[in-house]
Parts: structure tokens; C-alpha cells; sequence
């Protein structure tokens, strides 16, 4: 046969496996074949574990034909071989006539009756061997010893040819008496017929039955471009070939791919050659009842239902026709008649999942899909495609990308319906940079094509179509606005402290985060096993962040988000910069919080403008200066932020200079002193000049005893050691530069440096707690000997380093000290950090040592 009729005849659709082969194969028979013996093994193998209908007798045809090939391989016994090839082509002519009038009737399945069956179990048996005996007649060139044993065997061999050649005649006339292929379809015609007019009678209308299904079924082509996927759609194959008939769910937002992927799905080889024409593909957007459903799969699938048919009627025509069919259906857009008609929907899919040899591929947007036995493993979700994927999709459009493409692909968190229409966008205008301006004024607004409203076209309305389908809208779309303000994420651990702003609603926030990620509005991403749940982030793409901020965020919600972030401390920048951008209730809302409690803000740019505020509206001094240290912490923690922050700090120091405010003067100088040794520790060197080092380390502790600060609890135990770890660096710069020790630290560590006595070393506590004895005496700074003293009187003697000498002699070295520090009279060795007199002679071991420690 030319390869021309071979395609006329090939399979409509290839049946899907069924439990178990009817043909046992070993597979030590397996492993000596070759060539055309093999391939017809092969191809009986997978005949033998299809059902039994019309898309089988392609599959038996088939494997007769490669069958028949192995003539040409045998090297004895051809004249026998010969005679059983011509009843081999004579049975594949029967099939391919029955075939073609089954297919022409248009309900041929049924003609495949038991008796049919039975007989083409039995060729299946003889056909296979057929096969095995022939290949006995196949010998190595290689092999001497082969063909010697091929020669010495041949009277054996040709018997048992001819054994095979008879049971294959018998198996034709067999066929031709059963067959009778006129008298089955004419029979099978007749009944069809005497159905249609019950029917009809029983609607009361006379009318022509069409059959329902065809035996090419609609099938769209799949996208040209197409990057990405090519692991889920490798996972959706395996199951379909692998566990037929397969039931697997394309999950996933709107505009994420999930219909492009179910198209590379159908088109794949691999389900090609499975079920060649009786591949479906059907939207299932416009139906919004299950009854729109069966009717639209009916022409789908070539054929149609009588309008006045009830439900049930239509669903049984289509269902006894599908029952003995193998073919694969995707329902694309599922969402829409599951929202509409879910009850009657979950019928109809338990229907179809019921067919023994239909596999079924659904996409859907909402994940609470009916509960039939879907195959295992689900596909996991869809995912927006990766920075490459992007790219590549971008590039099919544009040809090349260049840096505000990629900055258009990262803004829309490379969710591909964006991707795709941006880049046409960028196509028509010529350029992606133009394209980036506009994004940055109109956002997701501006990712449409076109003047028509359709999901497939705008991203927003690819969003709302999602909305519409919510229950409690109006409060999941307020939960929906709170995880759109961190773009980041919001963390379960704020959930609790949420459940206060919904108290009125009637559902908690849990649930409406539960119906969220129902419809795919928003993704979860779970802490590793064993971590604190806590920590599982919610968080959506970027496109649905920005539509809903832009069309549902209402004044007053934001307005109630504004004053529970200021009260729980939870804010965002995306909060603040969202309320800035929002001229009317929202702005001056935010500005009116980060001028009353600016100690609750922590997003510059708000800052900034409620101090501009304050000062256009003449606003007392004080609210100034508070903003201004808070701002100055809010740039200290930015890279590069320390000396705009110290700029902050000094405008506070001259506020509160003015009203005699203390308290808030040693605070002041206290964080500028701070954002100096942060600054230093960067360079590796002081940032200001010693003498303003001084300055404002000698007013800090002045500041700190007029306002009578300190107490006795140890609260401001850490602005002491700021102070003082900044007076050791600047004595370490002075001793660098060979300047005198003017100011004592009151730190200790050995005779040439000063630093943290205990901290590293696991006594921090003993720190602390002499800090706060020492409180009891007076206020810092203090001497090195009282230091060293209350330490002993606490018990510290011994909590320095292994190596240090720490026992009671050390107490003389301390008094040496102490001696050495007051000797000093030529105004160069006034530091208690025993730097007087280390310049010209070796001076007693100290009693703590170990490094950088502190006292």
C-alpha cells in the first residue's frame, strides 16, 4: 500500500489503553527482535491494549500492515511466508471496508458487537503468532552459525509457517461470514431510526436526527508563540499517555497562559498519535449552564442536539454515542458555567469522566473544580513565566528587547497576557521607552489593545472578570486591597491583628483569604516543613495589585488601613506612597498621622512632606523637630543614608536648643553621635573633624546630667554606650595622631586600646548590671578605677578571657594605674584607658584583657 493510502486508513483516533493488554508479550520475545518483527510487535501490543471500537479498527489495520512488512525480512520459508502475507492483506482489506462504513453511518460504534470482538481477540492471538514464528525465519549476516542452523531447521520452520498461513485463512473466512458488513450497519441504521421516531413522538415534533458526533472533532491550532511551558506541558502528556484515560485541570489566574498550554497539550505528538482527529478543543466561555455545555460539546464535536431535547435527553444521546469512542475533550474557561451552574456542572463532568476511554482537560480560573477522580499527580498551578520565557515572547513580537522592556516585563511581575500585550504596544509604537513612560503615569491601565473590552485584549478586564465571580464581594475585594498595599506580601502573622477591621463583616478574614485563592486573585507561598506557619506570605501579581488599587480602593478604606498601620506598626512604603499619589482625603490623612505620631512612620518621602507642612503652616517647633528625628532614623537605616540623616539630627539639636528641651537635646545628640560611628566604621575613619567629635560627645553628657536623665533602671543603658564607645574612637584617632588624651572613655580593655570589655563573650549581662550599680553613684562618665571597682564588688573578677590575669593582685595593678593616669601631668596621658605613659615604658598588666572588650 503507498504511503498515501496508509494515511487514508490510519486510526480516526486511537483508543486509549485500556486496564490490561489482551495479548501476554514477554519479555524475553522482545528482546531478540529487530527490525519490521519488532515494529509489528509493537504496534499489536498497543492494538491489544486498546477498547474495542471504530478508532481500533485503524489500530488493527495498522498493525497488519507492519505485519506484512516482515516479507521482506525473512531469509527461509518464503514461499510460505508469502501465502500468509495474502491472507494478512486480504483481512486488512475487510477491516479498512468495515471501518469506512461504520465511519460513513455516522453511528457505526455499536456495529462492534461481542461476537465482533471475540473474533478480533482471536486475530490478535494468531496475528502475534504469526509474528514469532516468522522470526525464526529472520537469521544475523554476522552470525555463520545462524544461518547453518536456519538451514538444518527449514523443514521444520516451513510447517510451522503453514500452520500459521491456515489459521489466518480460517481467520478470514471466519470474518467474512461474521462480518457481513452491509447487513450490521443497515441493522444498526434501522434501530437508530426506530429511536429517533420514539423521539420524536414523544416531543411531539417530527423531525431528522443528525449524529451527535462526528468523526473529526473541532480542534483549534495551538499559539506560534509559545515559551515556558514546556515542563507542565511534559507533565500533562505523561499523564495522558501513560494513565489513559487521564483527567487533569489547567489551574491558574486569568491571563497567566492557561488555555495556550492546554492547546500545546493537544497538539503534542505524543496525544496526536494517540487520538489523532478526536482531539476537542471548546470555550466555554459564552456557556453559562451545563445544559449550554452538552449542546456546544455536541457541535464541538461535529454533530448537534435537537433544541427542545431536556438535559438529561441530550446528555444520554451524547454520552451512548461517546461511551464506545476514545478521544480527548478540553473545556476551556470552565469557571464560567461552574459559577453559574456548578450542581448540574458537577453531573455533567462526573458524566464524562465516567466514558471509559474520553480523556478530559479542563482550564479554570476558579480551583474549586468538581470532584471527580482526577489523575494523579494535579499539575501544580500555573506560574507566571520566567525573565527568559518573557523575553522570548517579547522578542517573537518585537524581534529584540532592549533595558525598559525588561524594566515593562519585571513591572508586570512577567504575567504572560501583560507581557504579550506590551510588547505589541512597543511593536506598533516603535518603542519599548515610550511604552515605560506611559506605564509610569497610567499603570495597568494602559495594558489593552484595541477599543474592545475583552479579557483576551485587557488585562483589567481579564482581572474583573475574575471579580465578578466572588460571593462576598465587597469585603473580599476590601481583604484583596490590604494584600495589594505590601507588595511584597502580607504575612499570616498579621492576619489576627486584621480581624479587628472586619469585626462587622460577616465572614473572617481567613475565609475571604481562603475565596481569593478560590478564584486565583491571589498566590500562597508556605514556610518549609517545620517553620512557624506564621510566615506563609500572601501575595498577587503585580498587574491585579495595580488595577485594584487604582479602581477599589475607596478613601474610606484606606483611611481605616492607614490608622490600623500607625496603630500595629505594620505600614508599608507601598501604603504611604499610595496615600501621597491620592490628592484629597487620603493625602492629608497621611500627613495629618506623620505629624501627630511621626515615631509610627517609617517611609521618607511622607516624612518629608509633613515637615514641609508643618513649616508652611507655622506648626509649633516642636512637632518639627520630632518629625526631623524620625526622619533621621528613617535615613540612617538607607545605604549611603548616615549623613543626610545627621543633617536631620542637627536641625532637631538647634529646635530643641531653642526650647530648652533637654531631654530631647541628649536624644538628639545621642543618634547624631550614632550615625558618626556608623559612618566611621564604613570609611574605616572618623567622618567629622575631632574637635566636632568632642563637641558633641561633651554636650551629650552634659545634656544627659542637667536633664537628670539617667536614673537607675539601666534603660538608657545602649545611648551610654554609644557615647562612650564614641569618646574611645575618638581617643584611639587622637593616640593615632600622637594628640593628647584630653576625655576619658571610661572603657577598658589593656594598655593601648579600649573597646568593648564583654560584649562577644557571652557577658553582656555583667555589663549591664555594673552599669546600673554604678547609676547608684553618679551620672556617666565615669572613672576607669570605679569601673573596675564595682566590677569586683560584683563578683566580674574572673568573667574576662581565659588568658587574662584577673585575681585579687590585679587590684594593685588597677591602683597602679589609677597612679599612672593621675602622673600624667604633661597633658598627654589623661585617659583612664592607660595610654599616659605607654610611650616610654612598659606599663602594669591591667585587670581585664581579651581583646576588644568592654567594662
Amino acid at each position: 500500500m503507498s504511503p498515501t493510502q496508509d494515511q487514508c486508513h490510519a486510526p480516526d483516533s486511537p483508543v486509549a489503553p485500556s486496564a490490561k493488554s489482551r495479548l501476554e508479550i514477554s519479555d524475553s520475545a522482545k528482546d531478540g527482535m529487530k527490525g519490521a518483527v519488532k515494529v509489528a510487535t509493537l504496534a499489536l501490543g498497543m492494538t491489544a491494549q486498546a477498547t474495542q471500537n471504530i478508532p481500533y479498527l485503524g489500530a488493527i489495520s495498522t498493525a497488519l500492515t507492519e505485519f506484512m512488512k516482515i516479507q521482506d525480512e525473512v531469509d527461509q520459508c518464503k514461499d510460505e511466508c508469502k501465502a500468509t502475507m495474502a491472507h494478512a492483506k486480504e483481512m486488512k482489506r475487510m477491516v479498512e471496508r468495515f471501518r469506512d462504513k461504520c465511519i460513513e453511518s455516522g453511528r457505526g460504534e455499536g456495529a462492534l458487537n461481542t461476537s465482533l470482538r471475540d473474533a478480533f481477540s482471536e486475530l490478535e492471538e494468531i496475528v502475534l503468532e504469526c509474528i514469532l514464528t516468522l522470526q525464526k525465519c529472520k537469521v544475523d549476516p554476522k552470525r555463520k552459525r545462524d544461518r547453518v542452523r536456519l538451514y538444518l531447521k527449514r523443514s521444520d520452520l516451513a510447517k510451522s509457517v503453514k500452520e500459521c498461513s491456515s489459521k489466518l485463512a480460517k481467520a478470514v473466512q471466519q470474518f467474512n461470514t461474521t462480518l457481513q458488513v452491509d447487513q450490521v450497519i443497515i441493522l444498526e441504521d434501522m434501530r437508530l431510526t426506530l429511536n429517533n421516531i420514539r423521539e420524536t413522538q414523544t416531543s411531539g415534533v417530527s423531525q431528522v436526527k443528525t449524529p451527535v458526533v462526528s468523526s473529526k472533532w473541532r480542534l483549534r491550532a495551538a499559539n506560534s508563540i509559545f515559551h515556558g511551558r514546556e515542563a507542565e506541558v511534559k507533565t500533562a502528556v505523561d499523564l495522558f499517555t501513560r494513565r489513559a484515560p487521564a483527567r487533569v485541570a489547567v489551574l491558574g489566574p486569568g491571563g497567566i497562559g492557561k488555555t495556550s498550554v492546554a492547546l500545546a497539550i493537544l497538539h503534542d505528538p505524543a496525544v496526536r498519535a494517540l487520538y489523532d482527529d478526536r482531539r476537542c478543543f471548546m470555550s466555554c466561555e459564552a456557556t453559562t449552564t451545563a445544559d449550554a455545555v452538552v449542546r456546544s460539546l455536541a457541535d464541538a464535536l461535529g454533530g448537534s442536539i435537537a433544541d427542545n431535547s431536556s438535559f438529561e435527553a441530550a446528555c444520554h444521546r451524547l454520552f451512548s454515542q461517546l461511551e464506545t469512542m476514545s478521544g480527548i475533550i478540553c473545556l476551556d474557561n470552565l469557571e464560567t458555567p461552574l459559577d453559574a451552574d456548578k450542581p448540574a456542572l458537577e453531573v455533567l463532568l462526573n458524566e464524562i469522566a465516567a466514558l471509559p476511554s474520553i480523556a478530559l482537560l479542563i482550564t479554570s480560573r476558579d480551583t474549586s473544580i468538581p470532584t471527580i477522580k482526577w489523575t494523579s499527580p494535579p499539575l501544580p498551578h500555573i506560574q507566571p513565566f520566567s525573565p527568559e520565557a518573557a523575553l522570548a515572547t517579547w522578542d517573537d513580537i518585537c524581534d529584540q528587547h532592549d533595558e525598559y522592556a525588561m524594566k515593562l516585563v519585571d513591572a508586570v511581575d512577567s504575567m504572560p497576557l501583560a507581557v504579550t500585550l506590551l510588547a505589541r504596544m512597543a511593536a506598533v509604537e516603535g518603542s519599548a521607552k515610550r511604552i515605560w513612560d506611559r506605564w509610569e503615569k497610567e499603570h495597568i491601565d494602559l495594558v489593552r489593545t484595541g477599543g474592545k473590552k475583552h479579557r483576551l485584549y485587557s488585562v483589567a478586564e481579564s482581572i474583573d472578570l475574575s471579580l465578578r465571580a466572588l460571593s462576598d464581594r465587597n469585603a473580599v475585594i476590601d481583604v484583596l486591597c490590604i494584600i495589594c498595599l505590601f507588595p511584597e506580601g502580607l504575612w499570616e502573622g498579621y492576619i489576627p491583628r486584621l480581624e479587628s477591621a472586619f469585626r462587622d463583616h460577616s465572614m473572617s478574614v481567613s475565609h475571604y483569604l481562603a475565596e481569593l485563592r478560590q478564584f486565583s486573585l491571589i498566590y500562597v507561598e508556605e514556610p518549609p516543613r517545620g517553620w512557624l506557619s506564621e510566615i506563609t506570605r500572601f501575595y498577587t501579581l503585580s498587574p491585579i495589585r495595580h488595577h485594584i488599587l487604582q479602581h477599589y480602593l475607596s478613601d474610606d478604606m484606606f483611611i481605616t488601613l492607614a490608622d490600623h498601620a500607625v496603630k500595629h506598626s505594620w505600614a508599608s512604603d507601598g501604603l504611604w506612597e499610595l496615600g501621597l499619589g491620592r490628592i484629597g482625603p487620603c493625602r492629608d490623612h497621611c500627613l495629618r498621622l506623620a505629624m501627630l505620631q511621626p515615631s509610627r512612620i517609617d517611609q521618607a518621602a511622607l516624612l518629608l512632606q509633613a515637615l514641609d507642612e508643618t513649616e508652611s503652616r507655622g506648626l509649633e517647633p516642636r512637632t518639627q523637630a520630632n518629625i526631623l528625628r524620625q526622619l533621621g532614623l528613617v535615613l540612617s537605616k538607607r545605604q549611603g543614608g548616615l549623613t543626610d540623616a545627621r543633617a536631620m539630627y542637627e536641625r532637631a539639636v538647634r529646635i530643641h536648643e531653642q526650647l530648652g528641651e533637654k531631654c530631647d537635646l541628649f536624644s538628639d545628640w545621642v543618634e547624631w553621635i550614632r550615625t558618626c560611628l556608623g559612618e566611621s566604621d564604613e570609611n574605616g575613619g572618623l567622618c567629622e573633624p575631632l574637635e566636632d567629635m568632642q563637641g558633641a560627645i561633651s554636650t551629650a553628657w552634659r545634656s544627659g546630667r542637667d536633664a537628670s536623665i539617667w536614673g537607675s533602671d539601666g534603660s538608657l543603658f545602649n545611648e551610654y554606650r554609644i557615647v562612650a564607645n564614641a569618646q574611645h574612637m575618638v581617643n584611639e584617632e587622637r593616640r593615632r595622631l600622637d594628640m593628647s588624651i584630653i576625655h576619658r572613655s571610661g572603657l577598658y580593655s589593656d594598655s593601648t586600646s579600649t573597646a568593648n570589655l564583654h560584649a562577644g563573650h557571652g557577658f553582656w549581662g555583667q555589663e549591664k548590671e555594673c552599669f546600673i550599680r554604678l547609676l547608684q553613684e553618679s551620672a556617666p562618665p565615669w572613672d576607669l578605677a570605679l569601673i573596675l571597682e564595682t566590677h569586683r564588688t560584683l563578683g566580674h573578677v574572673r568573667t574576662a578571657l581565659p588568658h587574662s590575669e584577673t585575681d585579687v593582685e590585679d587590684s594593685e595593678q588597677a591602683k597602679d594605674f589609677d597612679a599612672e593616669e593621675r602622673e600624667s601631668g604633661d597633658g598627654r596621658g589623661g585617659d583612664a584607658e592607660g595610654d599616659g605613659e605607654e610611650r616610654t615604658r612598659e606599663p602594669a598588666k591591667p585587670a581585664y584583657q581579651g581583646g576588644r572588650s568592654e567594662d
